[in-house]
């Protein structure tokens, strides 16, 4: 792009031609903010006025369930090759670490964490967006930069391959401008008749640039470092952009529905229903304090005091009299159509029982019709977030890829749930494949839903699916691979002593405890070698009953050493062979060429173990 194309007046003009096509959308969404907030309802002057609660709180809880479902991400290990796999945990690990710096980064700038803010700007502007750098300090070490945008003030224009810019306009005060981008600006008239100042962080394909609604700026064109423009920015729900045909529907009342907020449905429901609780507040309120008729000669007189307080004395002349108004009835079909709204209101979101108001127990069907329901709010919002992290994603791992970055020590949980502190080369994820991000959300009953058709699918003869299909579709666990090796080492140590002393020991090493190691590898030695001495005397007596009946005796050969035996297990290859071959030697003997104690516990990794 031309040097000029940076000009600020160029850049805030874009900005302003791109507001003025999407301005619908805008007010769309600040009228759903407004509904959010619980903006007091206006039934009209001197009448009482009835703001429902109705739309916060649905907002708030299908924000909790999108915020607090699970996001797995990782790459399925279908790569014979160790060193594939390895590469394919490590760019998982690569991802999770650089999401963790990225929030720590937000959390010392007082802000929320990506989820929070993208879970919010999904349901509310029915958007998200937002930028994601990695970014070089002065001392050449890299930070990662994944900062959520609010979508109502994100400005991009498109190219035939995709974005071809992007602005994210806000409002800021004079004192963070000259802090965030080290600049003096002038206390002349402009900057104190207004306290906030519009600034446009503007991108595209090769620079960032910020720029001042008055024409300055704040920082010049700079290289960004992605291979194309860093944000990351789509519409919520499966609704494209849709033009109308006919010339009384223009296309600037169409993009007003392009990515839905959680209000969709209900919008105008929520102004019904304040009309109408208003009336019944109203009617409630006169109920208690009616209008009062006053009879008089002149037809002026009124009254001093309060009728309607206890106590009260009024004094009237001849042929004066009060009495009070008669009460405004409610129509008859005032109950059902309020009835008929708040079941339409409810068809818009979610079911009351999802608020805790059971009145009586739900049955299996029920509960799974319940959670159909609330699955077509869900899950677009659902969806909405596995596309945003699927772009953070890419955007940082093609940054990375570019081979300017060097290493980063980085840190956090993987989906197994055990903590990480690995230094990440660029080098070690060229060869992963894509990562795969989905979101799990939780309802309830949702586990024990999972659970029974689990166990209903492996039950029987013929089990109708097999193990790893229940485990990653109906289970949705993250790594099938892992938790198979963890259900056959359980299995192994309910059989085998050896295997759950093996298990002990290793643990107990990993704590430090070598005096608990050291018991534990006795305990180990003592079984396996009292287990080969059982198979050597055995293998003795068969000998020697064959040797009797003068039959040839098979197995001959070498036996076993049973102080060597353990080592096998633990990875450590025997002692060199020696040249004597066939006669038994007694536990304990140690033969030439033998590894001494110490060095079968250093090769075992067993290091802190001394004496055993």
């Amino acid at each position: 792009m031309a040097r000029g194309s940076y000009k600020p007046e160029r850049i805030i003009d874009k900005v302003e031609s791109h507001y003025e096509a999407t301005e619908p959308l805008r007010n769309r969404m600040d009228k759903d903010y407004s509904l959010y907030r619980l903006d007091p309802y206006d039934a009209g002057d001197g009448y009482q006025s009835y703001t429902s609660n109705e739309p916060s709180t649905f907002a708030d809880k299908i924000i909790s369930f999108v915020v607090n479902s699970e996001m797995v991400a990782r790459i399925p290990n279908i790569a014979e090759n160790e060193d594939d796999r390895d590469a394919n945990n490590m760019k998982e690990r690569f991802f999770l670490g650089a999401l963790r710096s990225a929030d720590e980064r937000l959390k010392r700038a007082a802000s929320t964490s990506i989820k929070n803010q993208l879970g919010w700007y999904i349901c509310m502007r029915g958007w998200y967006a937002g930028r994601a750098l990695l970014i070089k300090d002065k001392d050449e070490s890299t930070y990662v930069d994944i900062t959520p945008w609010d979508p109502m003030h994100t400005y991009w224009g498109n190219g035939s391959d995709g974005l071809e810019w992007a602005c994210y306009k806000v409002k800021k005060s004079k004192e963070l401008v000259e802090s965030q981008y080290n600049i003096k600006l002038p206390r002349n008239e402009e900057y104190e008749d207004e306290d906030w100042i519009d600034v446009y962080d503007y991108y595209d394909k090769k620079m960032n640039t910020v720029v001042l609604s008055n024409g300055r700026v704040a920082k010049k064109p700079t290289p960004h470092g992605s291979t194309r423009v860093p944000v990351f920015l789509g519409p919520v729900g499966a609704a494209p952009m849709i033009q109308a045909l006919n010339d009384l529907t223009p296309i600037d009342d169409t993009i007003a529905d392009y990515g839905e907020s959680v209000f969709k449905h209900n919008r105008e429901n929520y102004e019904n229903n304040n009309l109408m609780m208003s009336i019944m507040l109203e009617l409630t309120a006169r109920a208690r304090r009616q209008g009062l008729k006053i009879k008089s000669r002149d037809g002026t007189k009124t009254l001093d005091e309060d009728p309607y307080k206890e106590g009260t004395e009024i004094s009237l002349a001849q042929g004066e009299d009060i009495e009070p108004l008669g009460l405004m009835e409610v129509a008859r079909e005032t109950g059902a159509f309020m009835g008929l709204v708040s079941g339409e209101t409810q068809r818009g979101s979610i079911p009351h029982t999802l608020y805790g108001d059971i009145q009586f127990q739900l049955s299996g069907f029920a509960i799974n019709t319940l959670r159909q329901g609330i699955d077509s709010v869900i899950s677009p919002r659902i969806n909405a977030m596995e596309d945003a992290y699927t772009s953070i994603c890419m955007l940082i791992v093609d940054q990375y890829l570019t081979e300017s970055f060097n290493a980063m020590e980085l840190s956090g949980q993987d989906m197994n749930r055990t903590y990480f502190k690995d230094k990440i080369s660029p080098d070690s994820i060229k060869k992963a494949g894509d990562i795969i991000i989905t979101f799990v959300g939780q309802l309830p009953q949702d586990d024990m839903s999972k659970m029974s058709m689990a166990q209903i699918a492996r039950e029987g003869e013929s089990p109708l699916l097999p193990d790893i299909f229940i485990r990653d579709k109906i289970l949705g666990l993250q790594d099938t691979d892992q938790i198979d090796d963890a259900i056959r080492e359980q299995q192994a140590e309910k059989v085998l002593p050896e295997a759950a002393l093996w298990t002990l020991l290793k643990a107990a090493e990993d704590r430090g405890r070598s005096d608990l190691a050291q018991f534990y590898y006795s305990e180990l030695i003592t079984i396996i070698t009292e287990k080969e001495s059982k198979k050597i005397e055995s293998q003795m007596a068969l000998q020697q009953q064959l040797s009797q009946q003068g039959q040839p005796q098979t197995g001959g050969g070498p036996t076993a050493d049973p102080r060597v035996a353990p080592n096998a297990m633990m990875g450590v290859p025997p002692p060199t062979p020696t040249p004597q071959a066939g006669a038994f030697v007694p536990p304990g003997t140690p033969r030439p060429g033998a590894q001494s104690e110490e060095e079968r516990i250093r090769r075992a990794g067993l290091n802190g173990i001394r004496g055993a």
